[in-house]
């Protein structure tokens, strides 16, 4: 089983070649909840349990927009924990507006996969 700053690090190294749902896919325990500062349009709630529901979430946040560039810094690792720093450049393919997105991802880890992850932005 690999330890926690093996997965921070491989799952940190796929975002960082922006293949998200291949990171997701990999280390998303069966059970994951993941957790938003706030209700997402479509009736996406906070928090999204089971990987469906976080699929789900994560298609209606992005939905046709593009991740242009993705900068991280981390993994930040402590106990079953680790944390990554993300600036994001999101495009709208309908207006072709780039758009900065920063935001903190925290991230525990049981059994070698990700059992909870919760995001923070302003």
């Amino acid at each position: 089983m690999q330890t926690i700053a093996e997965v921070a690090r491989d799952f940190t190294a796929l975002l960082r070649s922006g293949r998200f749902a291949a990171a997701g896919d990999r280390y998303w325990a069966a059970d994951v909840i993941s957790t938003e500062p706030a209700d997402l349009p479509g009736g996406v709630h906070t928090t999204a349990c089971g990987i469906a529901a976080v699929r789900r979430k994560c298609a209606v946040r992005f939905g046709a927009a593009r991740i242009e560039a993705i900068g991280i810094d981390g993994p930040f690792v402590t106990s079953d924990q680790f944390a990554l720093f993300l600036d994001l450049m999101i495009t709208d393919p309908a207006g072709g507006d780039g758009q900065p997105f920063t935001e903190i991802a925290l991230y525990t880890v049981r059994g070698g996969q990700i059992a909870e992850e919760r995001y923070f932005y302003a």
